[in-house]
């Protein structure tokens, strides 16, 4: 209900011609229509059980009305004082439009004071009205042909100031919207929404959208303002988080922290760049006057201009020599112009494209400056200091001298004495060397080529292969860590690793003549490695992934991981010997010597058996000398480890075992193995004989044989009591052993036991048919004999 409030307050009644009935109105309410002088009041509706109809409610000059909500189209005019009135209509058909109706209209002379607009509403300034403290929210607006003071615009507000129109103070908040056209000025506003998907993401649905002219606005954290070509902003503030798009004018904009977009056909003058400020010159645009201050970044696109800049020390310069850049430094005067740049300084982010084709010369290149080179660009007289980032390849010309005060050059497929830090980049192209290059946190990519000289990695390195690269003199790695990977190594170069951090050698195949492990950790990652591994005691190798390393290891401490292969030839130059290895993968003892058979040793102090394999090489067939050998020194044997046994003899030829046996695990020094430490993999089988493993209570282990007989031998012997002869039979013919094939094998038999006859007859030897009419021999060695048919010929000297 709209509620008058005056010194001469009287009420009449008038007719109502819509419900026909005499209402109570104010003796200075009008109305519009056919009987002038009524006046509806809004809150009619909630009297009547009538359908609620449009109201046009007027407040006159020297009125002040309090209060009150318009809904369904209603129209309130105020030419005096309207305050805290709530609009809900105005806006059914859609922001701005003009075939709305319905809404608050501020006349001229007229005042809205802390009015709400909600949902739907809309609320008119014309010419020459006020309106204040507005809240505007829920997808309601605000139309200014007149003065909003301290609008608030919430969750898709909208204020739009029309030509003439001006608004000032208005804060915009998250999803608000305020839209300046041409001719519209609006002054102190505060932007907190417009820039929530990102620097400059695409928006338009939220912020400050300038047509016409913004002075002293203020964007925040998550805020942004748009410059129409025809619009322009003066004395922005721009912090942190917010940012502000040019395709217009922008004057005298101070960035503290945020971020300033010149687009083409864009113009920024006098921006001052503070810690953080970052304004870019896009193709087109142009700046002119701008200030890079301590940690303020310039940022020239190629197309862009910047005139007369002024850098002061640790301000940025981002720009490549496809752009217009001129201005003062620290050196002097500087410039970027025509694809040639002079005396440039790169600090605090800064960087300088020389692009193909292009020239750079006396350019300063400090910490957290770049400088990048490409292939066919020239940069000359470069002074690199710490910090400094140089990225290039081989195809590119550069020279100058590096931090520690050494020159260092890039040309003709030729590089020298480079150094890389954190976060440089050189590229090798097949076909170039690079020689005694040093990365210290760089990175270092070699498409083929040679390294010559030293090459050192240091503190986080990276080098990067890919195809085939020759080093035939030394790779070292000196101080943390440094990752080589992917391609191939070659070469009868050396790997060095000092110093107590990792170096990683993974998805690479590496050939060299050693690697030397002094310091630290090695680890081989999915990998195949051929090459002897020398280290220091202390240090510890890692074999992970699909690694397989061919060579051996002497001494460190080892780890290999299920799928990682460990092979050890028998032509080493070293005996492998590991302090601790924990063992999960796959080792082999392997043969790369021909025609001999050489036993290999690996000794190990602490085994941890985590379901690994050894592979062990054995000759059944030799007496002594016949197996590789895993020895204990001086500590454990734990958990499990599969010993797989593979015979690298005749297969059908096995001699007994003697003694304890063939030892293929040793404990020396006092050392022990666990019961169950080592499980035998796989039978082992040669000749007439079974080999397996036992463990001896001096904590080694054993192969010993054992005779294995066909399956019907069981049979025969359950015979043997039924036999009249005294004689014994220890086993059937020598076609029951399974080494046997076919019958007509040579075989040398001879009698194991019992006699050849009974009392009162010669036996069977001298020809005497006793109750024993068979007779069961044993084979033994000595000679060969003839088996026809299983009829046996016997003499004086036995029986054949």
């Amino acid at each position: 209900m709209l509620m008058k409030r005056h010194l001469n307050t009287c009420y009449r009644l008038v007719w109502n011609h819509i419900t026909g009935a005499f209402v109570v109105a104010s003796e200075l309410a009008r109305a519009r229509g056919k009987r002038g002088g009524v006046a509806v009041a809004l809150s009619l509706a909630a009297v009547t059980s009538l359908p609620v109809l449009a109201a046009d409610i007027v407040v006159h000059p020297c009125e002040t009305v309090n209060g009150g909500t318009l809904v369904n189209h209603d129209n309130q005019f105020v030419s005096g004082t309207a305050d805290g009135v709530t609009v809900s209509t105005g806006l059914e058909l859609g922001p701005d439009s003009d075939e709305n109706t319905g809404g608050q209209w501020i006349k001229a002379g007229g005042t809205g004071r802390n009015t709400t607009v909600t949902a739907n509403g809309r609320q008119i300034v014309q010419a020459g009205g006020t309106a204040s403290d507005t809240v505007i929210r829920d997808g309601g607006g605000q139309s200014l042909n007149g003065l909003a003071v301290n609008t608030t615009l919430d969750n898709r507000g909208e204020q739009w100031v029309h030509g003439g129109g001006k608004a000032a103070g208005t804060i915009i908040n998250q999803d608000g919207y305020q839209t300046i056209k041409h001719g519209g000025l609006a002054t102190g506003t505060i932007v907190n929404t417009g820039a929530e998907g990102g620097p400059e993401s695409e928006n338009v649905s939220s912020g400050q959208m300038v047509g016409g002219t913004a002075e002293s606005t203020t964007i925040n954290k998550n805020g942004r303002q748009v410059i129409w070509s025809s619009g322009m902003a003066r004395d922005t503030l721009i912090y942190a988080g917010g940012d502000q798009t040019v395709h217009g004018e922008a004057h005298n904009t101070r960035l503290e922290g945020g971020n300033q977009y010149v687009h083409n056909g864009g113009t920024a003058t006098e921006t001052l760049i503070n810690r953080d400020g970052w304004q870019v010159i896009k193709e087109g645009g142009t700046a002119a006057h701008t200030t890079i201050n301590q940690k303020g970044k310039l940022q020239v696109n190629a197309g862009g201009k910047a005139s007369d800049v002024t850098q002061n020390t640790g301000g940025a310069l981002v720009t490549s020599t496809a752009a217009t850049v001129t201005g003062t430094n620290r050196l002097g005067a500087f410039s970027v112009v025509a694809g040639k740049a002079d005396n440039v300084v790169l600090e605090n982010g800064g960087r300088l494209d020389v692009l193909t084709g292009h020239t750079a010369t006396n350019t300063r290149v400090d910490d957290g400056g770049t400088l990048d080179v490409r292939n066919g660009g020239t940069a000359t007289t470069v002074s690199m200091g710490n910090g400094g980032v140089l990225l290039a390849d081989s195809g590119a010309a550069v020279s100058g001298t590096r931090s520690d005060g050494k020159a260092f050059s890039i040309g003709g497929g030729q590089a020298d004495a480079l150094m890389l830090e954190k976060g440089s980049s050189f590229t090798l192209n097949a076909g170039d060397t690079a020689t005694d290059t040093t990365v210290n946190g760089g990175l270092f990519t070699a498409r083929g080529g040679t390294l010559a000289g030293t090459t050192t990695l240091n503190n986080g390195a990276i080098l990067t292969l890919s195809g085939k690269t020759v080093n035939n003199d030394t790779l070292t790695i000196r101080e943390g860590d440094a990752l080589l990977q992917g391609g191939s190594l070659t070469g009868n170069g050396s790997v060095e690793k000092s110093g107590s951090g990792t170096l990683t050698v993974s998805n690479t195949t590496l050939t060299q003549k050693a690697v030397n492990l002094n310091e630290g950790t090695l680890t081989l990652n999915n990998s195949t490695v051929t090459t002897d591994v020398i280290a220091q005691r202390g240090t510890a190798l890692k074999l992970t992934g699909s690694t397989v390393l061919n060579g051996a290891i002497d001494p460190t401490n080892v780890t290999l991981t299920s799928g990682a292969t460990w092979n050890i030839p028998d032509n080493a130059t070293v005996q492998s010997v590991v302090d601790d290895l924990s063992h999960a993968g796959q080792i082999h003892f392997t043969s790369a010597r021909t025609g001999k058979f050489v036993p290999t040793t690996l000794q190990v102090k602490n085994l941890n058996g985590q379901n690994g394999t050894i592979s062990l090489r054995v000759r059944p067939d030799m007496a002594q000398n016949n197996a590789d050998r895993l020895v204990i020194d001086g500590g454990r044997a734990t958990g499990k480890t599969i010993l797989n046994l593979v015979n690298a003899g005749n297969s059908g030829t096995g001699l007994a075992t003697t003694g304890k046996g063939i030892q293929v695990v040793e404990a020396i020094n006092g050392a022990t193995t666990e019961e169950g430490a080592f499980v035998q993999g796989n039978m082992l089988q040669a000749g007439a004989f079974n080999y397996t493993l036992n463990r001896d209570s001096d904590e080694s282990w054993y192969l010993r044989s054992e005779e294995r007989y066909r399956a019907e031998v069981p049979l025969y012997a359950s015979m043997l009591t039924q036999a009249m002869d005294y004689d014994r039979i220890l086993a059937g013919s020598r076609s029951h052993q399974t080494g046997v094939n076919g019958e007509n094998n040579s075989v040398r038999l001879s009698i194991q036991g019992g006699h050849l006859g009974h009392d009162n007859n010669g036996g069977i030897a001298r020809g005497h048919a006793g109750k024993q009419r068979q007779l069961w021999l044993r084979p033994s060695g000595g000679g060969p004999a003839q088996n026809r048919g299983c009829r046996y010929v016997s003499d004086d000297r036995g029986v054949w």
